[in-house]
């Protein structure tokens, strides 16, 4: 019997531990000379991802905790299981070890660079990193665009000239029953199904509310519209996000050079042009902008 409370005990313990490493992992930090600034936080995401995007010095120490301070209580390292284990590779498994073993968990930096994206996942235990590459292409594609799902015909992204991996879209989104899935989209990063993709990480996710997408994945889910009319839509590839407005129901549909709308807001800019999300445009391309309170299409 007292044998039997022992194992009882023994494994109730361990489950206590288990459920207060997996209570402190609400935020990850990397931390070392090769990080700037010595400390950032990285950028959770809905499926127990957390993501760094951003610049590594070579030769500097780096390693991922899950508290801001060193001597805080609780702390977990995520120790890889290799010996020098690369901050590029592919999924590398790692463990949550004690501060004691801090020492043990670096991983090694091989080169200094700004487009370093690494995904710490927590479901599966491994780390993810890769020096990422612009995409040179960006489309929406879906039932509730003009294209529908025909290949080769899918309507493209505008890059953005002064961020070189954030893309713009602006354009009529509704229901259309002459294509299936009639009020669903995604976005792809080729005029063509395969190999780039992102989505939603829910099914018919309403694009207004949400912030952050996937990519690299085989689950097919897809955005979805609650209203009918016209969008602007921004993408960020590299840090996986996405932003988007409701312009209205009515566009003009044919526009040469530039026409003002009336927004309502009687703010004024002085003749500059800022885009919908406030930045100032010097040299302004397809889309929708704002120029002394009123909103500007350029065709």
């Amino acid at each position: 019997m007292k044998r039997l409370l022992l194992v009882l005990f023994l494994e109730f313990s361990m489950f206590n531990i288990q459920c207060s490493i997996a209570q402190d992992m609400s935020h990850i930090w990397a931390v070392g000379t090769a990080v700037p600034g010595g400390i950032q936080e990285l950028t959770p995401f809905p499926n127990k991802q957390f993501k760094y995007t951003g610049r590594l010095i070579e030769g500097g120490t780096l390693c991922f905790r899950n508290k801001e301070l060193p001597t805080a209580s609780g702390i977990r390292y995520l120790k890889p299981t290799y010996e020098d284990a690369y901050a590029v590779t592919n999924a590398t498994p790692f463990t949550l070890a004690m501060a004691r073993d801090s020492l043990e968990s670096f991983w090694v930096v091989p080169l200094t660079e700004d487009i370093y994206r690494i995904t710490l996942d927590l479901n599966k235990k491994t780390l993810t990193g890769e020096l990422f590459r612009p995409w040179n292409e960006l489309f929406i594609v879906g039932g509730a665009t003009e294209c529908g799902w025909v290949t080769y015909t899918f309507l493209p992204f505008t890059r953005d000239e002064n961020e070189v991996c954030a893309w713009d879209w602006t354009g009529d989104l509704k229901e259309r029953q002459e294509f299936g899935e009639p009020r669903r989209f995604k976005f792809e990063g080729q005029n063509a199904w395969e190999p780039k993709a992102l989505h939603p990480f829910t099914q018919d996710e309403d694009i207004l509310q949400s912030t952050q997408l996937m990519a690299g994945t085989s689950i097919d889910n897809k955005w979805s519209i609650r209203q009918e009319g016209y969008y602007h839509i921004r993408v960020d590839v590299f840090r996986e996000t996405v932003r988007a407005e409701y312009l209205g129901p009515n566009l003009p549909s044919e526009t040469t050079g530039i026409e003002s709308l009336q927004t309502g807001n009687d703010k004024r800019t002085n003749g500059q042009l800022y885009d919908i999300f406030g930045r100032k445009v010097d040299h302004p391309i397809k889309g929708i902008y704002i120029k002394d309170g009123r909103k500007i299409l350029v065709k």
